[in-house]
């Protein structure tokens, strides 16, 4: 990470801001900044220095400053967070998450060309709570592994998973390597997940997640909570995915019913 400065290169010398354009003075600094990210003199990950700083190297108010990079921000071109790792970066594109089907999060991250990571944070064997009990539908005594990681491309921590498999499904999966594929290490023991029950929903991170993930308490997460069955029906999954939202984007692809679809042509 560059941390830039308003004397050098690429942010100096500043852009002329005098009269002669009929554009208002916010939109021409935020054109600047759009042409030196959209050149490559700004790259993903570099941060700006102090809004005083650039406002007072510019001669404009730090409202009109703000307006600009709020402009800049809305094209998703510039990050703009609060706290411990605040300040205004350049934008990282998103990774695009696909939950049509079921690749898990090593083998999306292969297919960005992206090395994929994992850090276990916690591994033990237990009996469920009741919601996870529930979904995964143990008895009584049944018992889970639960597993939480927090998984990186190249080496920036993207999301936090905290997983859930039926231990009698997956026995003695602790003592196996929990940092590559959780998917590939189930389709080892013959019960890979086929379809899965997934609900997407908005959070925000607690000071442990933000910790861990990088970013401000409060910072908005995208979570998935998720239940994956085998091909016979049996779940062998309950997970929560706790995304940065700076950082991914969801795709899911749906396809209208035949009950709803309008009248074929004759």
């Amino acid at each position: 990470m560059r941390v830039l400065s308003v004397d050098q290169p690429p942010l100096a010398p500043p852009p002329h801001l005098g009269g002669g354009s009929g554009l208002p003075v916010h939109a021409r600094i935020g054109r600047w900044l759009e042409t030196l990210i959209a050149s490559g003199e700004l790259v993903p990950g570099d941060r700006l220095p102090p809004e005083v700083e650039i406002a007072t190297a510019l001669g404009v108010s730090r409202m009109t400053l703000r307006q600009a990079l709020g402009a800049v921000e809305a094209k998703g071109l510039i990050d703009r967070r609060r706290g411990r790792f605040g300040g205004n970066f350049v934008a990282a594109p998103r990774f695009e998450f696909d939950h049509a089907s079921l690749p898990g999060f090593t083998e999306q991250m292969r297919r960005f060309d992206v090395a994929p990571g994992a850090r276990v944070l916690r591994a033990a064997t237990h009996r469920p709570d009741a919601a996870v009990g529930r979904a995964l539908g143990l008895r009584r005594a049944g018992q889970v592994h639960e597993i939480h990681r927090v998984r990186t491309a190249d080496g920036e921590p993207i999301l936090l998973e905290e997983a859930y498999l039926p231990a009698a499904a997956f026995p003695e999966v602790l003592s196996r390597d929990l940092q590559g594929s959780l998917y590939a290490l189930m389709r080892d023991y013959g019960r890979p997940p086929v379809s899965a029950d997934q609900r997407i929903e908005a959070t925000q991170a607690t000071p442990e997640q933000a910790q861990v993930l990088h970013v401000a308490p409060g910072s908005p997460l995208l979570l998935i909570v998720r239940t994956s069955f085998a091909d016979d029906g049996t779940a062998v999954e309950f997970s929560r995915d706790y995304h940065r939202s700076d950082r991914t984007a969801i795709r899911i692809r749906s396809r209208a019913g035949d009950d709803l679809a309008g009248p074929s042509n004759p």
